[in-house]
């Protein structure tokens, strides 16, 4: 009975003095809302959106900000591209106490470069910008495993070798023109050498 009496008095002070969204989440949210805080009716919705408005997804708050204090899984990003972020089986309290910033910080996408052939990134700075090329060009870079996607103009082709000759292709090469990104794997991230041509 007294820690009835004891939640009650804290609820009441905390739904006063905090019966708004904006203050940080308490720290115990992640297991309250296990216990199924979010949806209790025991509590008001002003203590539910002051204690834990964010977790709770109570208060209208952009994503990086509901992220505050969230500590990321090791394995989200495998989580998410298996479906974790889609799966209506898991509710997006357990989603942000688990994969915040993985499932609900927006994807922001590169612009499609400017080119008369093709573009190789490195990371995500563009290494070369290539119009037509007459023969195989070396790589001007330190690219042992650092080459991640490459952007080919419609129409045109972009050869990726693992040597400097242009003797050996490296994975997935040539890479057809389609105006869209790919992303690179295998030994085309460690390419030295490539050649771009358009008819």
């Amino acid at each position: 009975m007294m820690i009835t009496v004891c939640l009650l008095t804290l609820s009441s002070l905390i739904a006063v003095v905090n019966g708004q969204c904006g203050a940080a989440d308490n720290a115990r949210c992640p297991t309250w809302v296990q216990g199924g805080f979010c949806a209790s009716t025991f509590y008001t919705l002003d203590y539910r959106k002051a204690t834990c408005g964010s977790v709770c997804n109570l208060c209208p708050t952009t994503a990086a900000a509901s992220c505050v204090g969230t500590t990321e899984n090791a394995n989200c990003a495998t989580w998410k591209t298996n479906g974790f972020c889609n799966n209506a089986g898991y509710t997006d309290a357990m989603k942000r106490q688990y994969c915040c910033r993985t499932c609900f910080t927006p994807v922001t996408t590169t612009p499609n470069p400017t080119t008369t052939c093709g573009v190789i990134y490195e990371g995500t700075t563009e290494l070369v910008n290539s119009a037509p090329t007459t023969g195989v060009t070396p790589l001007n870079a330190n690219t042992v495993g650092g080459l991640t996607k490459v952007f080919v103009k419609t129409g045109c082709a972009l050869k990726m070798y693992t040597d400097p000759m242009g003797m050996g292709a490296a994975s997935g090469s040539p890479f057809v023109g389609a105006d869209s990104f790919v992303n690179l794997a295998g030994d085309a991230t460690s390419s030295i050498s490539f050649e771009c041509t358009c008819p």
